[in-house]
């Protein structure tokens, strides 16, 4: 008698990504761009000045690895926040933050990612003359010598110092002295050591990969040697984002972030983990772009974003910019290399279609646009996606 057939159970596909419903611009542009919506109880803090940005971190990260099994995988995550999660007690309710956060990706377009979102909010806010600070700190090692030569700099330079300045030093508080930009000193910092400097040979190739992107993407910005944060937070790059809310008004920082690899790591309990992320504080508007005017099936058309080599990563910025304008968001495995790995990540989202782009299409401005169905697929040039996409649904 013929034995029974073995029951040959399907391997469960991870569920699609639902993006909640946009409430304002931010949860926009946010949710465009790949990242996911979480919602983190909220708790009173005594963290003082810019370390606040600093300290969310910490509880994003205690938040994640709640989430998830650390001991097998370090899954990558986008994850925003669009409310505050750290509170004074007297503006509990009354304060607005956003934030943004890459987990598990440790090359430098989670930087450029996390940049550009925020722009891309804070363009849609309606703020003005947006800058980009950058510089590069290094891990805790190129902290440690750089803050070695800048104590040595300043005891040489002692008498140019006030009275509570020289009390900085002493008290080994080096670094914030140098990041305080008081005018005063200007003349002597141009002459002190510099973190770039004291970058290990991994934070410098880091460094210049970053500063490779937001150049590639046009993104303003400039080297700011001063910028510093606490030293026991971020770590390889601290960036800030300054602009202009209304004509008349003064410029001001929207944003501070930076890479905290390290702090993650600490947090987690984990040997090596990367975390890039930004904290803004603004008042966001309720406004939300119009639904697109074309026709709609009653289904919603999933469409997946592939990317081949380093200038398709680059071209896809300008890809989601373009869809973005259609009200057509992408999913996309940010920083997956093989192909294979990101059609599967395709089918597990039950994507109909996908925008391919491989360093051919990068340079001549092209995308392939491929059917997931009936794997038929067309070329077509960027300046003309947005028409194409349209037939899509």
């Amino acid at each position: 008698m013929a034995g029974k057939k073995p029951v040959i159970e399907k391997p469960k596909l991870p569920k699609r990504r639902v993006s909640p419903k946009p409430k304002n611009n931010a949860d926009h542009a946010a949710l465009h761009y790949g990242f996911d919506l979480v919602d983190i109880k909220d708790s009173l803090h005594t963290t003082k000045g810019s370390d606040m940005a600093e300290e969310e971190k910490v509880k994003l990260m205690k938040f994640y690895t709640k989430e998830h099994d650390l001991k097998k995988d370090i899954p990558k995550r986008m994850l925003f926040y669009n409310k505050p999660i750290l509170k004074e007690k007297a503006a509990r309710g009354k304060k607005n933050n956003f934030g943004l956060d890459i987990i598990g990706v440790e090359g430098g377009l989670a930087e450029a990612f996390v940049i550009k979102t925020a722009l891309s909010i804070l363009v849609d806010e309606g703020y003005k003359d947006l800058t980009v600070r950058i510089n590069a700190i290094g891990d805790k090692e190129s902290v440690k010598r750089f803050e070695k030569e800048l104590t040595a700099f300043y005891k040489k330079n002692l008498t140019v110092l006030k009275a509570a300045d020289q009390k900085k030093v002493k008290e080994g508080k080096s670094l914030e002295l140098f990041s305080a930009n008081k005018e005063y000193l200007e003349e002597l910092h141009a002459e002190a050591p510099k973190p770039l400097f004291f970058l290990s040979e991994e934070s410098s190739n880091h460094f210049k990969e970053v500063l490779e992107y937001l150049e590639e993407i046009n993104m303003t910005y400039e080297i700011d040697n001063q910028l510093m944060g606490n030293k026991n937070y971020f770590s390889k790059t601290i960036f800030v984002i300054t602009g202009i809310e209304a004509k008349g008004k003064p410029k001001k920082e929207l944003a501070r972030g930076g890479r905290y690899d390290e702090l993650a790591s600490e947090v987690a309990r984990k040997r090596k983990i990367s975390a890039v992320g930004l904290s803004m504080d603004f008042k966001a508007k309720t406004k939300v772009p119009k639904k697109s005017t074309t026709k709609k099936t009653k289904h919603d058309v999933n469409i997946h974003l592939i990317k081949i080599g380093f200038n398709a990563r680059l071209k896809s910025f300008e890809i989601m910019d373009a869809m973005r304008k259609l009200n057509m968001p992408l999913n996309h495995s940010m920083d997956e290399t093989k192909i294979s790995r990101q059609i599967e990540h395709a089918i597990e989202n039950d994507s109909r279609y996908a925008l391919i782009v491989g360093h051919k299409e990068a340079t001549e401005g092209k995308v392939l646009i491929r059917d997931m169905e009936t794997f038929s697929q067309n070329e077509v040039r960027l300046t003309d996606l947005p028409k194409y996409a349209k037939k899509l649904i």
